[in-house]
Formats: structure tokens, sequence, C-alpha cells
């Protein structure tokens, strides 16, 4: 066999990535914010491909007894798979290399370029996910394209075991291409959940041109009024799940 694997991947920015650190409005990509939200969207994926995700803010893993997500990324115990580092060679190019430090199962590389798939056509990257003028990019180049996603990898991969939590869940999304500001201002007064509380942010995402796109979640009973709400201009969480493999 030969020695550890590495990754390549370049993004173009088009608007600023916000990851987080000292200053509140720092502007510089930090790799820990990057993963970070790199593992939010796998997580929302992994729980709706019917696999468990903790969430490490309130009940984290610890040790051999772990969820899905944190197969790959790592918790109390047990280290993450991967080294990344990430370039950020001007404004507008982000160069990304993901390393091996233990065996990555192609599974989990091709759990990776679907959820940068997601962030790309979907969503958005970084810190920040309810401002309106962060996080939207561009994949140019990607090693991870290699690595397909299939029913039967998933069966044998999937331990569902360790800490779970429900949300967010990418079967209960919906996203919207271009939407209109007042349609925008309506879904969020009428499905106030969406608005968040005092210990949970928002949950629905606002983004203007050049990402240009709203994408939301709701917990499984809040969901069905979401969609109605949406109405037929939302593509759901399932209707994208089902584009991925």
């Amino acid at each position: 066999m030969g020695g550890p694997r590495t990754f390549n991947i370049e993004l173009q920015i088009l608007s600023k990535i916000f990851t987080g650190g000292p200053e509140r409005e720092s502007e510089v990509i930090r790799d820990t914010g990057l993963i970070g939200s790199l593992r939010w969207w796998y997580e929302a994926l992994i729980r709706a491909l019917g696999g468990t995700a903790c969430d490490p803010s309130e009940s984290e893993c610890e040790g051999i007894r772990h969820c899905d997500a944190c197969e790959l990324f790592g918790c109390r115990g047990w280290s993450r798979k991967f080294i990344f580092r990430s370039c950020e060679e001007s404004d507008e190019t982000l160069k990304i290399q993901i390393t091996e430090l233990r065996r990555v199962e192609d599974v989990e590389l091709a759990l990776l370029n679907r959820t940068l798939r997601i962030i790309e056509n979907y969503g958005a990257l970084g810190a920040k996910l309810a401002h309106r003028d962060y996080g939207i990019i561009n994949i140019k180049e990607n090693d991870l394209d290699d690595f397909r996603l299939e029913k039967s990898m998933l069966q044998s991969y999937l331990k569902k075991q360790g800490s779970h939590t429900d949300n967010p869940n990418l079967k209960r999304f919906i996203f919207i291409k271009k939407p209109d500001p007042r349609f925008v201002k309506g879904l969020k007064n009428d499905c106030s959940f969406l608005k968040g509380s005092k210990n949970k942010g928002n949950r629905y995402f606002y983004k203007k041109p050049p990402g240009n796109r709203l994408f939301a979640y709701a917990a499984e009973d809040e969901y069905p009024k979401l969609l109605e709400c949406a109405g037929e201009k939302a593509k759901t969480g399932e209707e994208v799940l089902g584009g991925l493999i």
C-alpha cells in the first residue's frame, strides 16, 4: 500500500467567506472555521442518510463508541482522520488540501464530495450563514469527484451508534433559487419557528446575488408547515438527496 493520500480542491470565492476569530469582523480565512462549516453540512447529510451525528456543542461523542460523523471528523478520544489545510491565493481563489492521517474510506471521501457539492449548489460555506453577503463558492477543481456514493457502500459503513441529535437533517431542508425578498419576509413571518430562539440561531438563510438563494430547515413536526409556506418554488431536501446517490 502507498502512503497517505492527498486531495486538492480549488474554490472560486463568489462572496467573502467568514470563519470567525478573535475579531468578529476578521476576514482571515481559518481552517478551523472551514472544518466546522464542512462538518455542519456533513452532519446534515449523514442524518438524512440514516446515520448518526452528534452536536459537538451539546452532546459530543467520546472514544470508540462515536457517531458516524465523528468517525471522520473526530471527537474526544478519537482523532480526525485527515489534516486540513487552506490557502487563500487571492480574494477570489481558495485552495484546500486534505491529507490522510489514517486511512479515509472511499465512502467517506464520496460523502465529503457530496457535502461540497451541496454547499456549492444550494448552501454556503463558513460562519455567518445568516448573513446575506457571505459564503457563496464555486468549485473549480476537485480531486474528490473521483469518488461516487452508492447505497451499498452506505449500508456497510453507517454504524448508527454514539450520540445523536435530529437537526439539521438534509431531508427537512428546503432550497429556493432567486427568491423574491418579499417572499423571504413572508416565509419567516408565516414560519416563525425559523427565527430560532435565545439558545438556537436562525434556521433560514437568505443570500443576495451572486448566490441569490434561500435555504432553511425545520424539525420533523414543523416541516409540513415549512413545505406549505415554501410552495412549488422550493426544492425539497428529499429531492436534493435523491440526486446524490
